[in-house]
């Protein structure tokens, strides 16, 4: 009978054992989910029976409801009397007359002095004009400050703005990555001219 027996090596024991740890694990974990189961069945089993209680008795409210009582005689608003048998309530004597302002001509306010660099008052040194504003002085562009300005100017013809055109000097490589990057040259379209 011992020779029938095949004995292991230490390592597929250990992973036996790990395997049927596994194992137990995972049944207790199916009748734990069985037991959720059968108690999620017999919450719909209890929430169906009530929802039919609570039918049957949704049935039976409109045979039990009855009219509200009608209000009696004293509570009940009269009847707004016509325009022709109306006689308005009397005034009481110990009710004041409402009083209302005087009417009173409006009068404009006297205008402001006409002299305010003389205070008169500590007040009026807050009215003071206010110092103008500085002189821009008139400047004169000469062809190389407009060249400045412009940037786009032509070295030998002169021209200026859209005559000036900027294209990539393939010659002059500024970066590889991600694309090629080259530096930029401008060239004039009226005489053909080529300058940085």
């Amino acid at each position: 009978m011992k020779d029938n027996i095949i004995e292991f090596p230490p390592e597929y024991e250990e992973m036996i054992n790990k395997l049927e740890k596994q194992i137990t694990d995972l049944f207790s974990e199916l009748n734990y989910y069985q037991a959720l189961v059968t108690e999620k069945e017999n919450t719909i089993i209890r929430l169906t029976a009530e929802n039919r209680y609570l039918k049957a008795q949704l049935q039976d409210l409109p045979q039990k409801i009855t009219p509200p009582p009608s209000p009696p005689q004293e509570l009940k608003t009269p009847s707004p009397p016509s325009q022709e048998s109306y006689t308005p309530p009397p005034i009481s004597k110990h009710l004041d007359a409402p009083s209302y302002p005087s009417k009173k001509l409006y009068v404009p306010p006297p205008p402001p002095p006409k002299n305010l660099h003389a205070p008169s008052s500590p007040n009026q040194e807050l009215l003071s004009p206010l110092p103008s504003p500085p002189q821009q002085k008139e400047t004169t562009t000469t062809s190389e400050e407009v060249a400045r300005i412009n940037k786009r100017v032509c070295p030998e013809c002169g021209a200026m703005g859209f005559a000036i055109q900027e294209v990539d000097d393939k010659t002059r490589v500024l970066s590889y990555s991600p694309q090629r990057i080259y530096k930029k040259k401008k060239v004039c379209t009226k005489c053909q001219t080529e300058f940085l």
